[in-house]
């Protein structure tokens, strides 16, 4: 098995690090191009392309840490790591939104003169290297919060850097330099819906809330489908990290049923779960009923609590 996610990981550790390393080089270039052209919607860019960096960085960090083994201290390994790396992108974010809208807000209050030429290439630079990178990482955020973070970041400032190139050639043609700060408050809207998105995400993993495509009612009620099985309760679901969802409950069998016999349900329990819910690890208790003791009508309305 190690051997089988060994190759994966190791591509994905090495798109990253390219993508890092793009990520570095755009943010000084769009520096250095708004101290040029006294663009503030390239300074908000290059901010949130900085801010990309460190997404970029901690994701590769929480990767390779994700990757040790488990231990018996660490029952469940380092996965949980990539969920945290995720968090701490969306404080970075917020942190970064706000400083911007501040920067914003003066350059209302002081209009200053923007040179669109240098604006406008330096904002095209800066597309390029945005596309670059939610290309090297597109397939894995879906599958994974932690490359998730890091590309909602990269995603949201592609927008920002289409923008900042619109406004690069509507300034250069008519000299409203108004327009500069305005696609600074739309590059600032991006960064905070990237942030609500990942900040909600993220804190539901950290909570141990269901994940949002299971219905816990849905679970119960297939598990209830599978014969042999009576009832289902203290039925719980969460997710670990990307691509590791848990369970744990109890499911009631009649008072008959031998040990071969709960074996074989809980076994097809574990398959359906897999199968339809993606659920990977289901810890899961047998309890014995006597139909003389507790009517079956009784029996199959127990429900998760």
């Amino acid at each position: 098995m190690a051997t089988d996610t060994h190759g994966p990981r190791l591509r994905l550790e090495r798109r990253l690090a390219a993508a890092l390393g793009i990520a570095v080089t755009a943010a000084l270039v769009e520096a250095s191009g708004s101290v040029w052209s006294g663009s503030l919607a390239l300074l908000s860019d290059a901010g949130h392309v900085g801010t990309d960096a460190v997404a970029l960085g901690l994701s590769l960090a929480a990767l390779r840490i994700a990757g040790r083994p488990h231990t018996p201290q660490m029952s469940f390994g380092y996965h949980r790591i990539e969920v945290l790396a995720a968090f701490i992108n969306a404080v970075l974010l917020a942190a970064i939104a706000s400083s911007l809208a501040f920067a914003v807000y003066g350059r209302f209050a002081h209009p200053q003169a923007v040179e669109g030429g240098t604006m406008f290439l330096v904002g095209l630079a800066g597309l390029a290297a945005n596309l670059a990178i939610i290309t090297l990482l597109g397939r894995s955020a879906r599958r994974n919060i932690n490359i998730r973070g890091a590309f909602l970041h990269a995603y949201g400032d592609t927008l920002g850097s289409v923008g900042v190139v619109s406004g690069a050639v509507a300034i250069a043609a008519t000299n409203l330099f108004i327009l500069d700060p305005l696609i600074a408050v739309f590059i600032v809207i991006l960064i905070g819906a990237s942030t609500a998105r990942l900040l909600r995400d993220s804190v539901r993993i950290i909570l141990e809330g269901t994940p949002e495509d299971v219905r816990p009612q849905d679970v119960a009620d297939a598990i209830l489908s599978i014969s042999g099985v009576r009832g289902v309760h203290d039925l719980h679901v969460w997710t670990v990290t990307s691509g590791l969802v848990v369970l744990t409950g109890h499911i009631s069998v009649s008072g008959t049923a031998t040990v071969q016999d709960a074996g074989k349900i809980v076994d097809s329990v574990q398959e359906l779960l897999r199968e339809r819910f993606r659920i990977t690890h289901a810890t899961l208790q047998v309890d014995s009923l006597q139909d003389e003791i507790i009517p079956p009508a009784d029996v199959t309305r127990m429900g998760p609590r």
